[in-house]
């Protein structure tokens, strides 16, 4: 689900539902969610910035007195997010130029955000910028090595408008090679994001990969609403097992290049 600078209060509430109300939507929210925050450091005295908070479900991990701010260039995302979690700060924003002095955060999150800058490295060096001396960045992107990298990019093409005509015939405007969503949309390898951390002077001290379900294809193919319906343990079952391996091998390579998601926590020097 897209959304930018004029996204609606409907469209607000329903990126937010689609994380607690599908079993597909549940399992995409742990998969990111359980890498992201057992990288994090959270105490009292860590001052959190979420760069591209949406309507705040990673700000719901902080602690009760914990300070953090959640930013976003969607200020219906933020007035949901502020709903939502009573408490924080929230600012409206980009992450190529953040809207903040030298050296303030403790500690840096920003999740499936990076691939929709055009300067990505810009927004890296932005994080640093306002990242306090030994304070950490976590960035979780998409990876670009994959198969749904690879049908990302056969649906932002010419050729997808080809592909998709026999598609549309039968399954009418939403089938499975429609336009993608997002006009710019431009998946990370590892060692692309490692580089980037590099040259913005963070030391990467973790590397992980996420999400081996597939999450993006069972909702393509409509195989989630299908399964849902009529076969609800076996999708739990699947994705418990996905879980059960995402778990162990998230860090070991070849499985940390080639998982859907790549999370790298840095340092700043």
């Amino acid at each position: 689900m897209s959304w930018n600078k004029d996204t609606s209060e409907q469209t607000a509430i329903a990126y937010r539902d689609s994380f607690k109300k599908s079993i597909v939507g549940k399992y995409t929210d742990f998969s990111e969610q359980y890498p992201v925050i057992t990288s994090l450091k959270l105490y009292n005295n860590t001052f959190l910035l979420d760069a591209g908070c949406g309507s705040g479900r990673f700000l719901s991990n902080t602690k009760l007195n914990q300070p953090f701010l959640g930013l976003d260039i969607s200020l219906e995302m933020l007035k949901l997010a502020r709903k939502e979690l009573k408490k924080g700060w929230f600012v409206v924003g980009e992450l190529e130029n953040l809207p903040f002095k030298n050296d303030v955060f403790n500690e840096i999150i920003s999740v499936r955000v990076l691939q929709h800058i055009k300067d990505q490295g810009q927004a890296i060096r932005e994080f640093s910028r306002v990242c306090k001396a030994n304070g950490d960045v976590i960035v979780l992107c998409l990876n670009s090595w994959t198969l749904h990298c690879l049908y990302k990019n056969i649906r932002m093409s010419k050729l997808g408008r080809v592909i998709n005509y026999p598609f549309k015939l039968l399954l009418g405007k939403r089938s499975i090679f429609s336009k993608w969503s997002f006009d710019y949309d431009n998946y990370c390898s590892l060692p692309e994001v490692c580089r980037m951390f590099d040259k913005a002077g963070l030391v990467v001290k973790e590397k992980k990969g996420g999400t081996i379900g597939n999450p993006w294809l069972f909702n393509c193919l409509y195989l989630g609403r299908a399964l849902e319906r009529f076969a609800p343990g076996v999708l739990r079952y699947y994705f418990k097992i996905c879980i059960f391996i995402e778990n162990r091998l998230a860090s070991v390579s070849p499985f940390i290049y080639l998982m859907d998601k790549i999370i790298v926590k840095g340092e700043k020097r």
